[in-house]
């Protein structure tokens, strides 16, 4: 990889999991096809890149929700997965409807990341600084980014791929939160070794949230080389687990929407008859399900803000539960847990924790009802609204300077307004050269934290990027080629008056 070139862009990439590795991928390879040279640096104080939250476990029981025909890194080619696990294990047997471990996909990742990077031939570097991007400041040239270890860097763009950098753990009783028998985060590195551990405190484990991370936590602690005695009590306020995936899977039933309404109540019908259809000629709801998939960010965009706002409080939980769905592997652990009673799942909320003389917590319910537990681990997920993470790096962004914030908060706090991906300031600009993907996007597109989704915005922020601090050279009618930043080689409105944005852009 080679140092930074003075004369050449630098792009810098803030987060290095998922999203952030994704991010990269794409431009290296958008960069590398149009031979254009570009300094790409991703901050993060991980060790490596493509892990993250979702993906950073070592655990071979935690395995992707999605089968591995719906991972590809690449949208132009959907079996690059499942040929790289082939090529991982040529005597197995790697089938696109494989549920496999979490932990290959962050291995795919770095691979793909390395080809992305060898396939420019030079043309671009990829340097990764263990250090967290706490600030960002707009500049005459482009942004300035103030690093944890208190330096500067300058960029000509950044892409700010931290996802939802927070746990939320709100709920939490103070008593509970300073308590060392609670985990407030399972996914940090080494959090659940304790609880598989222990021996000596009471046996049973508190699991506040019963979505797709309590399924992984519970695998986890459960384990054959864990306490037989366990009973782990899973709690949530509607007690609602994840729908499980079917052994064989179904293509997606695509619905066309272009006589779907408007409004959250004629949505509900629309998708209610959409739903009803696919059962009655299939005999199965999630082909329904994943159909509207494709379709969510049309139909979200066509919600007022108060009918987004509804649809949180009143039909969120249920789709996700619906949406967001166990691999049958994990769904048939659950189910033997409930069956045997080592797993119990009640709904309620905790409302307060006292420590035991001996280690362990006596934790009281909503109901009324206690439970006397060796450890209490958080499950809820992050915290959804970015202006309650504490988040300094958001926090930044939200910050007014000279009457303007270069972030605005989208529908409920869920992440950034943007424009196909770049940040709407508070003036309703999109001049600040910063882009965002990923769960920062949810707010409006509802649907924004799956690969799928991600991968598409990467690759459509690869060309973005490149095409405000690189872009081609381009031929007048006259004959003459001039520069992409020629003042005559950008696109005009209908008036003549030349636009701040790409000719494709323009034309689009």
């Amino acid at each position: 990889m080679q140092v930074s070139h003075p004369t050449r862009p630098t792009v810098a990439v803030l987060g290095a999991g998922a999203s952030g590795t994704l991010a990269a991928i794409h431009l290296l390879r958008t960069a590398g096809r149009r031979a254009t040279p570009v300094d790409l640096v991703l901050l993060d104080p991980a060790d490596r890149w493509g892990r993250g939250v979702a993906f950073g476990t070592a655990d071979e029981a935690h395995l992707l929700n999605v089968t591995a025909a719906g991972m590809s890194a690449i949208p132009e080619d959907p079996g690059h997965f499942v040929d790289w696990l082939a090529r991982q294990d040529p005597d197995g047997r790697s089938e696109q409807g494989a549920f496999v471990p979490r932990r290959q996909f962050a291995l795919y990742l770095d691979d793909t990341l390395a080809d992305a990077v060898a396939s420019t031939y030079g043309l671009v570097s990829l340097r990764h600084r263990r250090v967290r991007g706490v600030s960002v400041r707009r500049t005459v040239p482009g942004v300035e980014i103030g690093l944890a270890d208190g330096s500067q860097m300058r960029a000509d763009a950044v892409v700010v791929a931290t996802g939802l950098p927070a746990v939320g753990h709100g709920w939490a009783p103070p008593a509970l939160r300073d308590s060392p028998f609670f985990v407030p985060d399972p996914w940090l590195p080494g959090a659940l070794d304790v609880v598989r551990r222990d021996r000596t405190g009471p046996p049973d484990v508190l699991v506040v949230g019963t979505g797709l991370t309590m399924v992984d936590v519970v695998r986890s602690i459960t384990a054959d080389d864990c306490r037989a005695d366990r009973l782990v009590h899973a709690v949530s306020r509607h007690a609602r687990l994840p729908e499980p995936h079917t052994e064989d899977q179904k293509l997606a039933a695509i619905p066309d929407i272009a006589e779907w309404g408007q409004t959250l109540a004629e949505l509900r019908a629309d998708v209610d008859r959409h739903v009803s259809g696919v059962v009655e000629s299939t005999g199965d709801w999630r082909p329904a399900v994943d159909g509207l998939r494709h379709q969510v960010a049309a139909l979200w965009g066509r919600l007022s803000e108060a009918d987004r706002v509804r649809f949180l409080a009143e039909d969120a939980g249920a789709w996700n539960v619906a949406r967001h769905r166990m691999p049958p592997a994990s769904a048939r652990v659950i189910a033997r847990l409930r069956s045997s009673g080592r797993l119990q799942v009640t709904g309620g909320e905790v409302a307060a924790a006292e420590p035991l003389p001996a280690g362990g917590l006596s934790v009281t319910l909503s109901d009324g009802t206690q439970r006397e537990v060796g450890w209490v681990v958080n499950c809820t997920g992050p915290q959804s609204d970015v202006r309650a993470l504490g988040d300094s790096l958001v926090d930044d962004l939200l910050r007014t300077r000279g009457g303007v914030a270069a972030a605005t908060p989208a529908t409920a706090g869920m992440g950034f307004r943007t424009a196909a991906g770049r940040l709407v300031d508070s003036a309703g600009t999109t001049e600040a050269p910063i882009w965002t993907l990923g769960a920062l996007r949810r707010g409006e597109l509802w649907e924004s934290t799956a690969v799928p989704e991600i991968r598409a915005q990467a690759r459509a922020i690869g060309t973005a990027v490149l095409d405000a601090v690189a872009p081609q050279p381009r031929r007048l009618a006259d004959g003459r080629l001039v520069s992409g930043h020629h003042p005559v080689a950008r696109p005009r409105d209908p008036l003549g008056l030349p636009l701040s944005t790409t000719a494709e852009a323009a034309a689009a």
